[in-house]
């Protein structure tokens, strides 16, 4: 339906970039996603003729600013990056969104998809995941976890663990994850799943334990950590990702100069060995690629969520 739209929408041829690109980051400098989008912004430019302006415009866990991309439709001096939450989460949890993923936006490529690890405090009597599954089921009462919003990945993660472990619990949201990692070496947790690039410090200083990782084989940068696949857990993967779109009716020419740019990007070693030391190599898949993935994690979390509720 979405591509039948799209081939009777005139649009027009588009040669190169006149002005300026904004890149719309949903959330608040200093994130992952702010990090990758600083890190493709001045060689994409390059390659584009026109610099790439990152532009920072958080708001409800990441939809204001894909709303707004999505609404400007036909804009191709006009980039968003996008990640799991306002792309799949919220579309399944929020009926009046104000904007449809898959009708509004025209996927570019994925960039990353960033694995997760469960941890516990450096001084947690437990040393491998079935231990702490072990406690959890015992506990007879609701464990509380630590996420970093609505529609994360890591509140996903957690709560699909929680499903296949078998043990009540619920989430308590903050604003972010910086206070989560304070949270955890305080003890107040007994568990969290964050992300790589924030625990990964945490388990070389010795302040955290990590249990596992959440990718289907083990992180390079965390290699004596077993997945949750070989802790017990079969099939169990989860994560962020993160891929470029533009605002539907984007012209096809277009779509692919930006993909060209992109991918070229992450080819180049300094830039590819730095997204690698995020949790995992680029990805670079083409447009069809990236709404294929999309489309398969909507599947997957929809079931996820509806146990949930």
């Amino acid at each position: 339906m979405h591509r039948r739209l799209l081939l009777a929408t005139p649009t027009i041829a588009f040669a190169q970039p006149t002005r300026p690109i904004r890149l719309v980051v949903p959330f608040v400098p200093g994130g992952i996603v702010d990090q990758l989008g600083r890190l493709l912004a001045e060689p994409m430019g390059r390659r584009l003729g026109q610099p790439v302006v990152v532009e920072n415009r958080p708001g409800a866990g990441g939809n204001v600013a894909t709303r707004a991309v999505a609404q400007a439709r036909g804009d191709a001096h006009l980039l968003l990056l996008g990640s799991t939450g306002p792309l799949v989460v919220s579309p399944l949890t929020e009926p009046a969104l104000g904007y449809d993923p898959v009708a509004d936006l025209t996927p570019i490529t994925l960039l990353n998809a960033t694995p997760l690890v469960l941890v516990v405090r450096h001084d947690s009597p437990h040393r491998d995941l079935a231990s702490l599954v072990t406690a959890l089921r015992a506990q007879g009462r609701e464990i509380l976890y630590p996420t970093p919003g609505v529609g994360s990945p890591q509140l996903l993660a957690q709560e699909a663990f929680r499903q296949a472990a078998g043990f009540p619990a619920a989430p308590v949201h903050y604003t972010g994850s910086a206070p989560i990692m304070l949270a955890i070496t305080a003890g107040e947790f007994p568990f969290t799943i964050e992300n790589l690039v924030l625990v990964g410090p945490q388990i070389r200083a010795g302040t955290m334990r990590g249990l596992a990782v959440t990718s289907a084989t083990r992180a390079p940068a965390l290699p004596d950590i077993p997945t949750m696949i070989e802790a017990g857990f079969p099939g169990f993967t989860a994560g962020g990702w993160y891929g470029l779109l533009a605002p539907a009716g984007v012209p096809e020419d277009a779509i692919a100069r930006f993909h060209t740019a992109a991918a070229e990007t992450l080819a180049e070693p300094d830039i590819a060995r730095r997204i690698t030391d995020m949790g995992a190599p680029p990805i670079a898949g083409g447009p069809a690629d990236f709404r294929r993935h999309m489309e398969a994690e909507t599947a997957r979390w929809r079931g996820v969520l509806a146990q949930a509720r």
